[in-house]
């Protein structure tokens, strides 16, 4: 599997700002409830997940992979991607501000590990960061 089975146009949405982290990850959820992909309950779960863990999310510079337990709120396996020029803090000292937020619905454990390992094998590639960094649109990413 490739990260592009996992992320379809229509849930990603590039150079958006929010004035909080909530705002950003509950816009991100939205993508992938309109798409069929989850319910809105996960969407409120991957904003109480932070809530209640704090910002372990936030898991390089810049980068934050919002989540949260399937629970039966998942129906596709699926990834929603919003790009924040001007970033948003999570309360991540070491990795704030981030500026692009991963939202990863996965339906079980196992889908969860999978989708985590592909988006990390993509993120560890440097030429892949770049292209985030100056995408104008979807297909400038390459996934």
């Amino acid at each position: 599997m490739t990260l592009q089975d996992f992320i379809a146009k229509e849930n990603v949405v590039l150079n958006n700002d929010f004035d909080n982290w909530q705002d950003a990850i509950h816009f991100a959820g939205n993508l992938l409830v309109r798409s069929g992909c989850i319910n809105q309950t996960y969407c409120e779960d991957m904003i109480k997940a932070v809530e209640e863990y704090g910002p372990y999310i936030v898991i390089m510079p810049g980068i934050a992979l919002a989540h949260a337990r399937p629970n039966g709120n998942v129906f596709v396996n699926q990834i929603a991607l919003v790009s924040m020029p001007k970033g948003v803090d999570f309360g991540n000292s070491q990795n704030d501000p981030v500026h692009f937020l991963f939202a990863i619905a996965a339906r079980t454990d196992k889908e969860h590990m999978m989708i985590f390992k592909t988006l990390a094998s993509f993120l560890s590639v440097e030429e892949n960061l770049k292209a985030l960094q100056t995408a104008t649109c979807f297909d400038d990413i390459g996934f």
